[in-house]
């Protein structure tokens, strides 16, 4: 699988850098900016700059936010390019899931759905889980 990270300013960037810290190299892993003064189309050229068409590799495209340029810049390709699924929310523990999944078993869809099994390990809230653990030790 191919995966390319985008989103506002460097943010990308500065993932893929973080990814290679904990997984070492991975070849298919590339990063995209945009930039102020960058627009749509300058988007579209970039990545498909990484993607090659035509090309029918798998290619899953992770953004910042839903519904920003970059989002956005990449759904029009995936209207186009239909080896192409953009996901939102980018994140280092969404990212160190994604590149671990075996996607030689399962499809787009099902990476999604093992996504949406596993997103309540993303996101913790150190007092919830001291309460939580309080209240256990209470009885």
């Amino acid at each position: 699988m191919n995966f390319i990270l985008a989103g506002h300013g460097n943010i990308a960037v500065e993932m893929k850098n973080s990814i290679e810290m904990i997984v070492g190299e991975y070849p298919n892993l590339h990063a995209i900016t945009f930039q102020l003064g960058d627009g749509i189309e300058t988007l579209k050229d970039k990545y498909l700059k990484i993607i090659n068409p035509p090309t029918d590799q798998p290619f899953i495209i992770i953004t910042d936010i839903f519904s920003g340029s970059p989002y956005n810049a990449a759904a029009i390709l995936a209207i186009q390019l239909e080896n192409i699924e953009v996901i939102t929310g980018l994140s280092l523990p969404l990212c160190l899931a994604l590149l671990h999944l075996d996607y030689a078993s399962i499809s787009f869809e099902e990476a999604f759905e093992q996504l949406n099994d596993i997103q309540s390990d993303f996101i913790k809230s150190f007092k919830k889980i001291s309460k939580d653990i309080a209240e256990d030790e209470e009885f």
